[in-house]
Parts: C-alpha cells; sequence; structure tokens
C-alpha cells in the first residue's frame, strides 16, 4: 500500500566531552642585551595568549605563547629593581576521543603556578604549569516525520519535541587608544616596570537589536622614576569604554550571555608638552564574546496504526541534549587577606587578584550549591631610603554559594562557571587588608534527553482470519496506564470512536476501574 511520508530536518546537539589537562612549559630566558645582570628575582608573573586552535579527528592542537614579566636587582643596588619581559612558545595537543573539526571546541587556558632558576646572571630558566580544560559539543542531523499521506484511515500520534540549542555565536573586537597623563606632583617616568590591566563597572543591555556594553578600563602603573633616586612609583587611571555587537533579537530566544575582557597591545612613554616624560600612550583591546540559545518546537509522529491493516514501521533512538537553565548572578564579597609581617612603612598595593576554584558541586530541587577555595594575591610597594621592596602575599580561603536554579529531573550536567570582578580595597592597616568584590557565578544545565524517530512505515491489508481474531464488542475495565490510544491501537478501531460510543468528552481521561465499550472496526 502506497504511503508517503512528509519529513522535516533537524538538529540535535550531543552530549558535550570534556577533558582537562594539566601542561607544563619551561624555557631558559636570557637577559637582554642593554641590560644589567640578574642576581635576584623580585617577582615573577605570566599570563597566557592562545593565537590559533585545530581540531581534527581525536585531537585539539594550540598554539600560542606565555608572556613572562621578571623584575629582578643587581648586587650592590637594593633600591634599583629592572624588567625582563620575554615569552615562552605553546605549541601542544589534547587528546579527546570522539572530537572533530565539525564540532564546536570551547578552551580555556590559565597559569596555575610559575616558578624560576637562575642559571647565571645572564640566564635563568622558568617554569609554567598550565591548566587546559577543553569542552566540544557535536550536532548530528536527523529527520522527522511531520505528517503521513495514505490511502484510508490512518491513526496517528503526534509528539510535541522541544530543542534548545546554540543559535548566534559571535566574537567583537574593539580597540581603545588612551594617551595616560602622570600628574605634576609625581615624579617623571624614567622606565615602566609592570602594568595591570581589568575591567571595573562594567554594564552589559540587551536590546531588540543589539547587546550594548560600557565600563571602564582600569589601568595600575608601576615605573621607575627618571632621577637617579631609583624610587618607584605606582600610578591608576581609568579610561571609559563603550560598543555594541549588533544582533537582532529572535522570537524563540530563550538565553544570552556576553562576556569581556581586555588585553593591553601597546603601553610606551612619550614627553608631555614640557618635554617631561608624564605621557604612557596606550592601545587596548576589548572582546565581547556573545551567544545565545534559541527553542524550536517541532510536531513528530510517534505512533501510527491503521485499523483493518497491518503496520511495520522501522525507527531508531536518538541521545540528545538540551540546555535546561542558564542562569547568572553577580554577589557582593568581602575577604581579609592576613600579612604575616607588618607593611613596614609607606605600603602602596599595586595588584590583588582572586582566582576562585571549584571544587565540589552539590544540586538538589531546584538548589545548586558551589564549593571550593579563593586563592587570593596581593602585590605591594614598601619604599624606604636603603630598598624597594616588592612582596607577595598569597591567602588561600573556602567559599560557599548557593544557587537557586530551575527544577529538572533525569540525567543532569551542571557545569559551572565562577571569576571575580571589581576587585577594590575596602579596608587596610598593617596586618590586614579588606577587600571587596563581585563574585560572578554563571550555570548551565543541561538535560540528557532520548528521542525515538520513525524512519520507514508499511501498510499491508490484513486477512479475514487476522480480523476475525479481535472481538467484536468488549467491554473493557480499565487499569492504571491505560489510555484511549493505546486501547484502540489494540482493538482495531479509533479513539474517535470509543469516545462517541461512550460519551465521553475529548479533555476526559480514563480513570483506573472504569468501564467502557469498545467495538471492532469493520468498516472502513
Amino acid at each position: 500500500m502506497s504511503v508517503e511520508l512528509i519529513k522535516k530536518p533537524i538538529v540535535l546537539d550531543e552530549m558535550t566531552k570534556r577533558e582537562s589537562v594539566q601542561v607544563i612549559k619551561e624555557r631558559d630566558l636570557i637577559v637582554p642585551d642593554g641590560k644589567p645582570d640578574l642576581q635576584f628575582i623580585v617577582q615573577l608573573d605570566g599570563n597566557v595568549c592562545i593565537d590559533q586552535i585545530d581540531v581534527s579527528q581525536d585531537r585539539v592542537m594550540y598554539r600560542g605563547k606565555i608572556n613572562v614579566c621578571i623584575l629582578y636587582r643587581t648586587i650592590g643596588n637594593q633600591k634599583c629593581v629592572y624588567t625582563m619581559k620575554s615569552s615562552i612558545p605553546i605549541e601542544d595537543f589534547v587528546i579527546m576521543e570522539g572530537v572533530n573539526k565539525d564540532q564546536r571546541v570551547d578552551f580555556d587556558c590559565q597559569i596555575e603556578h610559575m616558578s624560576y632558576n637562575i642559571l647565571n646572571e645572564r640566564k635563568v630558566n622558568v617554569k609554567a604549569i598550565m591548566a587546559v580544560d577543553i569542552a566540544a559539543t557535536g550536532c548530528k542531523d536527523t529527520t522527522i516525520i511531520t505528517d503521513i499521506h495514505a490511502e484510508g484511515l490512518v491513526e496517528t500520534k503526534e509528539e510535541e519535541i522541544e530543542i534548545v540549542s546554540l543559535g548566534n555565536e559571535k566574537e567583537d573586537k574593539m580597540i581603545v587608544k588612551e594617551d595616560l597623563t602622570v600628574a605634576a606632583s609625581k615624579p617623571c617616568i624614567g622606565e615602566i616596570l609592570k602594568s595591570a590591566v581589568s575591567i571595573q563597572d562594567e554594564q552589559i543591555k540587551r536590546t531588540d537589536s543589539e547587546i550594548k556594553y560600557n565600563g571602564m578600563i582600569e589601568v595600575v602603573t608601576m615605573y621607575k622614576v627618571a632621577d637617579e633616586s631609583n624610587n618607584i612609583e605606582i600610578v591608576t587611571h581609568r579610561v571609559p569604554f563603550e560598543g555594541s555587537i549588533e544582533n537582532v533579537q529572535e522570537d524563540d530566544e530563550v538565553y544570552w550571555d556576553c562576556t569581556l575582557s581586555v588585553e593591553p597591545s601597546y603601553m610606551q612613554v612619550t614627553p608631555d608638552y614640557d618635554g617631561e616624560d608624564r605621557i604612557i600612550e596606550c592601545e587596548f583591546i576589548i572582546t565581547a564574546k556573545y551567544n545565545n540559545y534559541n527553542k524550536s518546537t517541532y510536531d513528530t509522529i510517534s505512533d501510527i496504526y491503521c485499523p483493518g491493516r497491518k503496520v511495520k514501521t522501522k525507527e531508531k533512538e536518538l541521545d540528545y541534549m538540551n540546555l535546561k537553565d542558564k542562569v547568572r548572578l553577580s554577589i557582593p564579597k568581602k575577604e581579609a587577606i592576613q600579612i604575616e609581617d607588618d607593611f613596614g612603612e609607606n605600603p602602596e598595593i599595586f595588584s590583588v587578584e582572586v582566582r576562585p576554584t571549584i571544587e565540589d558541586r552539590v544540586y538538589k530541587d531546584g538548589l545548586l550549591t558551589l564549593s571550593g577555595m579563593l586563592e587570593i594575591k596581593m602585590l605591594y610597594l614598601c619604599r624606604n631610603e636603603e630598598a624597594n621592596e616588592l612582596q607577595t602575599v598569597i591567602n588561600v580561603v573556602p567559599f560557599n554559594q548557593d544557587i537557586e536554579m530551575a527544577k529538572a529531573d533525569g540525567r543532569l550536567n551542571i557545569v559551572p562557571y565562577i571569576s571575580a570582578k571589581d576587585v577594590s580595597i575596602y579596608a587596610q592597616t598593617k596586618r590586614e587588608v579588606v577587600i571587596e568584590y563581585l563574585l560572578d557565578c554563571m550555570v548551565e544545565v543541561y538535560e540528557a534527553s532520548s528521542l525515538k524517530v520513525l524512519e520507514e512505515i508499511e501498510l499491508e491489508d490484513m486477512t479475514k482470519e487476522e480480523m476475525d481474531a479481535y472481538p467484536s464488542m468488549t467491554v473493557y475495565q480499565v487499569k492504571k496506564g491505560d489510555n484511549l490510544w493505546s486501547l484502540a491501537k489494540r482493538y482495531n478501531t479509533t479513539v474517535k470512536d470509543i469516545q462517541e460510543l461512550n460519551d465521553l468528552d475529548v479533555t476526559d481521561n480514563l480513570h483506573e476501574g472504569q468501564k467502557i465499550i469498545i467495538l471492532k472496526k469493520v468498516r472502513f
């Protein structure tokens, strides 16, 4: 019997694969010509810059570098601090079974620890331990049957499918140029030793046609003065910025997110109108990453039967995931940094970094509890006539945060992201510094689902013997789990006939113990 199947293509997201590894990179760095010999390292840090990510079968390759900044001293001069900047190249790969170039890959790489070993006065070995986290999400194309055209009476059961999947994913870069002026009350710049750049007071808004964002670039600069005193000064500047990403909000959009980051492109010292080195020419690159999730609803035929005919079907079961909930909130926090020794005279804080690490997560009845540790790292300067002391203090404190979310059942994959923003000094004593910050939490909850898809349908006429096997009339007592569809299919009739014969409304539900009359359908 001829059957025409009306099919519609859909795309399902597979469950995300994740891989976390530790990678060690090291290199011997040479003191540049023109710089004095290195005898004692005052401070070492670095940041990762990934330039390229390539995905092939079962492998994710990445290339980039670790930008290294070293502050050091020479023998016989405890007051003079020199800077040395270099880089460690990165070219490596991570094995991820099942990943391929068609999948979307989210890559994150952070430095967990850095150490050094002075080989001689012109060479130092630097070692960095990196944490590499990779998430790969694939898509599968399939088709669903939305309608059937066939001769005679065909009963179909429709099922609504909701698919929440990634819609648009964009990255927008904006260049901000600014001339930062050192006030006349401060000495002129001899050499920039170190800088710390961050985004403060960010605001992100969604409109019907675009994402708007603005905030402040906070630039903290440590420099050696131009005279023979070898003193070190710290200055802070704030540069406003604003931008937008053009993107029309679609009717089926259910979640969206935008994150901002900033990196300095260059910083160089130039003279002002009086010929004094008080201007720092700067260029910053602000990156805005935006994505949204859309919900698509489809009606598919999940079951079929035809009174008086035999139905043969071929089906397959597809596993996929849906974004069930996405929550983002910022919680104001305060933490105290303990100092083992007194600050000394005239301490000045250069930077405070807060790095959260999630160690455990518990989800129950719509409440997610995240717990872990906060590594708080503070770099400060103490000046006196004999020396410029740069000290680093690291405190580790526990944190515990509850986040309310939508209740969800089934197999869940909960992916939390956590960071610290708007870090500032709240109070300071000789033995303690109290900081304020925003603990920025974003959590994505994915639900694993399964979908049965009909692929092929064949109809054949029943023989007289097969038709006679069905009882002509049945007085049926409803059992638990019965419904009109299953009874009509079992007794070779239709849902409409059962409703009309028993005076049942369309919205009526069968209840256990109820008696209904069912007649076999013999004419078509």
